[in-house]
């Protein structure tokens, strides 16, 4: 059996950590909030976020009811997020969220080379700036 790319440890954990952090996002909870009321450091929960750390399922399973969402909630928005069903999209809406999901797989410097390219794009096709005039307005 062939597995798409998604299916990487790496993908699935960043995937699971934005599930996690918009979720919490939604509910207006802070980060050390969620993390207390888990039995999780924040640093912990940080990185779990993230996609730099695994959760256990006992973990997991505090991190949902401190967020008042039930684990059946999270494991499908985990599977969408992968695409799993294709009537809904599988990356979130939320530009930030994309961003993060795009490059949460990337090498540093593979990330240091598409930051650099951005930064040139940006500079070589600067906005257009308005057009000066010269003279007197006499409309007065």
């Amino acid at each position: 059996m062939n597995f798409a790319y998604s299916e990487s440890a790496r993908h699935v954990r960043s995937a699971l950590g934005a599930v996690l952090r918009q979720r919490r996002e939604a509910t207006r909870r802070t980060l050390t909030e969620v993390a207390v009321e888990a039995g999780l450091s924040p640093a912990h929960l940080s990185e779990v976020e993230r996609g730099r750390k695994e959760v256990s399922t006992e973990r997991l399973l505090a991190v949902a009811h401190s967020l008042g969402a039930r684990p059946a909630d999270i494991y499908a928005d985990l599977a969408r997020m992968l695409g799993a069903d294709a009537d809904r999209p599988a990356w979130p809406e939320d530009p930030p969220a994309k961003l993060r999901l795009a490059t949460a797989s990337l090498p540093l410097e593979a990330l240091r080379s598409v930051a650099d390219f951005s930064a040139y794009l940006a500079m070589a096709n600067p906005p257009p700036r308005p057009k000066a005039r010269i003279g007197f307005d006499l409309r007065r």
